[in-house]
């Protein structure tokens, strides 16, 4: 037998109060934060979750509570999100019955992974909607220490389970998840990255290399910059007049070239007071060529490797 709890009072938008007809307590768990309760609307029986109890004030006090509209149950018994058929001023308020639960928390059709169990029903598994929750923008939110790091791997490793091919990108700026994962990550440190300078496009190169200086000259360094680039790329392909070829083409080129190219631009200068933005860019790369923070862009083995090779590595294809 279903239990009654009250009347719809308002309905505002995603949310309904309903003032109840006896006191909370009296009620128990059925009102409960995160309680499921439902309400009769036209064409549909909608699903809401308890997120508020309230007391009035007064020797009689009203009590009332809010909840948050999640879905609708169709007369075939199928569940969906989302609300279409609003209930009204004065509809029923009652405790959702387990057929109710049953029907909201039914196992999905769809490509799905189980993550556990609900906290408030621990023998009611809980599952996550994969395409669904991949192929749009989620977070995890919580505060410190609340286990925002332990949801996510649960998250993956559910994911991984059930897809061993799936590939996924995770950047991990605090060192937390290479435990969590084992021998099923592959880990990509400043140690073992390869990203070789010259995958860089024109924007990122002249983002890397130039520095200091007036506007104008930085505007100046970037021409210089992509006109060595371009010659630079070409020289490696071994055509200088390869058109294709411009500053933005995925085509390997040794920074020794691009220093090369710019002794040469210099040593036809007519006046050496137009030389500082060469030898601002020759700097700047001869210091971060020597660099070792930067030895993943640098490294002189990293020229020989192709396009294909560098991105199946970070992405770790063949699987």
């Amino acid at each position: 037998m279903e239990q009654t709890l009250g009347q719809v009072e308002t309905v505002r938008g995603a949310q309904v109060t309903a003032s109840l007809a006896r006191p909370a307590a009296e009620f128990g768990a059925a009102i409960r934060i995160g309680a499921l309760v439902k309400i009769a609307a036209p064409g549909s029986t909608v699903v809401a979750t308890v997120s508020a109890v309230e007391q009035g004030d007064g020797a009689n006090p009203k009590y009332s509570l809010v909840a948050d509209l999640l879905g609708e149950i169709s007369a075939e018994g199928i569940f969906a999100r989302g609300v279409a058929h609003f209930p009204l001023p004065g509809a029923e308020v009652s405790a959702a019955s387990e057929a109710d639960l049953d029907a909201v928390y039914d196992r999905p059709n769809s490509f799905h992974v189980r993550v556990g169990a609900l906290h408030h029903d621990p023998a009611r598994p809980a599952y996550l909607l994969t395409d669904e929750l991949l192929a749009k923008h989620f977070a995890v939110l919580g505060t410190t220490g609340s286990g925002k790091s332990c949801a996510v791997t649960l998250i993956l490793r559910a994911v991984l389970a059930q897809h061993a091919n799936a590939h996924i990108v995770l950047l991990d700026p605090h060192d937390e998840y290479e435990q969590a994962f084992g021998a099923v990550a592959e880990v990509v440190n400043i140690d073992n990255l390869q990203l070789p300078f010259w995958l860089l496009d024109n924007e990122e190169a002249v983002a890397t290399l130039i520095s200091g200086g007036s506007l104008l000259e930085q505007q100046s360094q970037a021409t210089i910059l992509k006109e060595a680039i371009t010659l630079a790329r070409r020289r490696y392909a071994g055509d200088l007049n390869a058109q294709w070829i411009t500053v933005d083409t995925p085509v390997p080129y040794r920074t020794g070239d691009l220093v090369h190219i710019l002794d040469e631009a210099m040593g036809r200068l007519d006046k050496p007071d137009s030389s500082a933005p060469y030898m601002r860019l020759k700097s700047r790369i001869e210091s971060m060529n020597n660099d070792r923070r930067f030895a993943f862009m640098f490294s002189r083995v990293v020229t020989r490797d192709i396009l294909g090779t560098v991105i199946g590595r970070l992405l770790r294809i063949p699987v």
